[in-house]
């Protein structure tokens, strides 16, 4: 049953340089976790507000990581699927925690990675502010559908900083393998100041993609239906089908390697990788 029931939930006050925690409801089977950024008078702020005034973003169901993220990362990949979602960029006042689903085409595929709730007892959304201005609350709203399922199937959304600030190619080999777990895109970021010229993924020492230029990158990804977004260079492993994606099991190393004509910065640079958990798969 496709039809979604949607509720509004916690709302509370931000403050400078605090984490907040949002609690989330359990029941039935989460198909979108939305938060909502509002001013001191309740009304939704503008896309360019949450980019400058919030940071990190987690969503924990159980105590475990499903996203844990920048909310400028998350809104660079809502504009990635913007041919997906219907709208060139993000929503104003609006952050859409459940990513991953929004890959993929069929409406049967995205709900098969719903967060089912039957057997979870918590579920929190963390919150860390910057410096506020135009930034009062964070409210939760979910939409659901009515099914009864255990957690199941999800995509995990995870940011993974890389401590590199030089030219030529970087190579990052520390990204999980868990054997329940399959790739769906991992994405490097330019940092504060980089230039990315080029991008590769090896798994166990064959090449899944050769050293390939960045604009020959962006059409194989364009072809697949994925938005450029401007600071990026992003590895898609699928192509809207829950069967397109790299798969873990087996697999002893992985090597993303990153080359930058223009170094990133003293503080490095990110890998967001967004990863399909299935943990009954065979």
């Amino acid at each position: 049953m496709s039809l979604y029931q949607t509720q509004c939930h916690e709302t509370k006050t931000l403050t400078t340089s605090a984490i907040t925690t949002l609690q989330v409801p359990t029941g039935q089977k989460l198909q979108s976790v939305a938060l909502a950024f509002f001013t001191s008078a309740g009304a939704l702020v503008t896309e360019a507000q949450i980019r400058a005034e919030i940071g990190n973003i987690r969503l924990a169901i159980n105590g475990k990581d499903i996203v844990n993220a920048s909310v400028v990362r998350l809104l660079d990949i809502y504009e990635m699927l913007s041919t997906r979602v219907g709208r060139p960029a993000g929503v104003p006042g609006m952050v859409e925690l459940n990513l991953g689903r929004l890959l993929f085409v069929d409406p049967v595929a995205r709900d098969f990675v719903g967060f089912g709730t039957s057997d979870v007892s918590s579920i929190q959304v963390q919150v860390t502010a910057g410096t506020l201005s135009a930034i009062a609350s964070c409210q939760v709203i979910t939409q659901r559908s009515p099914v009864n399922e255990p957690l199941g199937n999800y995509v995990r959304t995870i940011n993974y900083a890389q401590s590199y600030n030089g030219t030529g190619v970087h190579t990052a080999d520390t990204l999980p393998r868990d054997l329940d777990s399959s790739y769906l895109m991992i994405m490097a970021n330019t940092g504060a100041s980089g230039v990315i010229t080029t991008g590769e993924v090896r798994v166990n020492g064959v090449t899944v993609t050769e050293q390939l230029p960045l604009g020959a990158n962006i059409l194989f990804n364009a072809n697949k239906g994925f938005e450029q977004v401007t600071g990026y260079y992003m590895h898609i492993f699928t192509d809207g089908l829950v069967s397109s994606r790299l798969p873990m099991p087996g697999v002893t190393d992985l090597r993303v390697l990153t080359g930058f004509s223009t170094d990133p910065g003293a503080a490095g640079y990110d890998l967001t990788a967004m990863t399909l958990i299935t943990p009954n798969a065979k």
